[in-house]
C-alpha cells in the first residue's frame, strides 16, 4: 500500500463510524500503519458473558479480531478496488477478559496475491504481557485486474 496517499483519519472514521457493527460495539482504532492494525474495546457491561465472575464474552473479543485483522489486511490492498473477505479465523483463549478495555493488535504475516495472513493477539491495558485470546486470519483477495 501507499501509505503517502494514507488517509489515517478517514480510515478510523470509516472503521468506527461508518461501519455499522463497530459503531455499534464501540472499537476504538489507535493506530494503523501498513501491515498492522490496533484497536481498543471499551467495556461495556452488555459484555459480560460469564456472569458470576463478570467475564467478557468470547464472542466479543473474536469479533474485534476478526475486525481489526481485516483492517490490518486492509492495508495491504487498494482499498477503493480491491476486495478481502474472511476465509478462515482460529482464535485460541488464554486468559479470562476482565471487567476493563481490551487492545488488540493484527500484524500481517504474509500478503500474497489471493490471500493475506495475520495473527492478532487481545490484552488489557493494565497488563499487556497477558494474551486473552489470539487469532490467525486467512483473507481471501480478489484484486481488481488492471487494464
Amino acid at each position: 500500500m501507499d501509505t503517502s496517499n494514507f488517509d489515517i483519519e478517514t480510515v478510523k472514521k470509516v472503521f468506527q463510524e461508518v461501519i455499522p457493527f463497530h459503531k455499534y460495539m464501540g472499537f476504538l482504532m489507535e493506530e494503523i500503519k501498513s501491515g498492522y492494525c490496533r484497536m481498543r474495546i471499551p467495556f461495556k457491561e452488555e459484555f459480560i458473558g460469564e456472569f458470576r465472575e463478570g467475564r467478557i464474552h468470547g464472542g466479543v473479543l473474536t469479533s474485534a479480531i476478526d475486525s481489526v485483522s481485516g483492517a490490518a489486511a486492509g492495508t495491504m490492498i487498494n482499498i477503493m478496488t480491491d476486495r478481502i473477505a474472511t476465509l478462515d479465523l482460529r482464535v485460541d483463549y488464554l486468559n479470562p477478559a476482565l471487567k476493563e478495555d481490551v487492545i488488540i493488535e493484527a500484524t500481517v504475516q504474509k500478503s500474497g496475491k489471493r490471500s493475506i495472513f495475520v495473527d492478532a493477539k487481545s490484552y488489557h491495558p493494565s497488563d499487556a504481557d497477558k494474551v486473552l485470546a489470539q487469532g490467525r486470519s486467512v483473507f481471501s483477495v480478489k484484486r481488481k485486474e488492471n487494464g
